[in-house]
């Protein structure tokens, strides 16, 4: 493999450029990897690689890549079509449709937290005004429960 040289800062020139409000996003690491991962190999039609390949090729757990995809899916950064009997497509979505930066950690703690039944919601944990609100999590953990319905059973994802 021959690397093209940056004339202009003499250095590698690996094609890879990081916008700033993705940079400044929240995401974990592992989150990260797996959206770039996502972004690598959607091409035109989209990412149909299953979910225990893409942690094998992002050096993660299979628990911790299942968990990165819901919280990308939560935060509105990919989207899922589901195909039964095959795996997945993953596509990613226009940066005007994710959640507020500040919305993420929230996300991801009802995330981590959600097993089989939901995370418990107080009233200090509402959101207000243009972010995600109540709604949102129920969406989102009604989403999750059929994820989770699918990578413990359902044909759509291959273990």
């Amino acid at each position: 493999m021959s690397l093209a040289v940056n004339e202009l800062n003499n250095r590698p020139d690996f094609g890879v450029f990081i916008p700033g409000f993705f940079d400044d996003y929240p995401l974990e690491s592992e989150e990260f990897r797996l959206y770039a991962h996502i972004q690598r190999r959607a091409g035109v039609s989209g990412c149909f690689e299953s979910i225990p390949n893409m942690a094998k090729h992002c050096y993660m757990a299979l628990k911790t890549a299942k968990n990165a995809i819901k919280l990308l899916v939560a935060a509105g950064m990919i989207e899922i079509q589901e195909r039964l009997g095959t795996t997945n497509i993953y596509t990613l979505t226009s940066p005007s449709c994710w959640v507020s930066p500040d919305q993420v950690q929230l996300l991801r703690s009802q995330i981590k937290t959600t097993k089989q039944t939901p995370a418990k919601i107080n009233s200090s944990q509402n959101c207000t005004g243009g972010g995600v609100g109540r709604t949102h999590l129920n969406v989102v953990h009604i989403y999750l429960k059929k994820f989770n319905r699918l990578c413990q059973g359902g044909k759509a994802i291959r273990h």
